[in-house]
């Protein structure tokens, strides 16, 4: 599917929302802002979208719920110590 050659159909599917933006950054700069300059602004839009995503992210969710990336727990005693002795 990724081979495949865009079609109209694709176009219609993603173009509504693409539109939205790209009007909203001419209206912000200027009606005769060249498409290109209308681009590279809505490019670095983006990046700064997913800066503050990633400053304001919620989680971690799933298996790391503490906060956790080695997968190491405090607290949980796994009997393999050898510290205690059973006598």
């Amino acid at each position: 599917m990724k081979d495949e050659p865009i079609t109209v159909e694709d176009y219609k599917l993603v173009s509504d929302e693409f539109f939205q933006k790209y009007n909203y950054v001419v209206e912000r700069m200027n009606v005769t802002a060249k498409a290109e300059d209308v681009l590279k602004v809505m490019e670095a839009l983006s990046g700064a979208v997913m800066k503050d995503r990633v400053k304001n992210k919620v989680g971690p969710f799933g298996f790391n719920k503490n906060g956790k990336q080695d997968g190491s727990e405090e607290g949980v005693d796994s009997g393999e110590s050898g510290s205690e002795s059973d006598d």
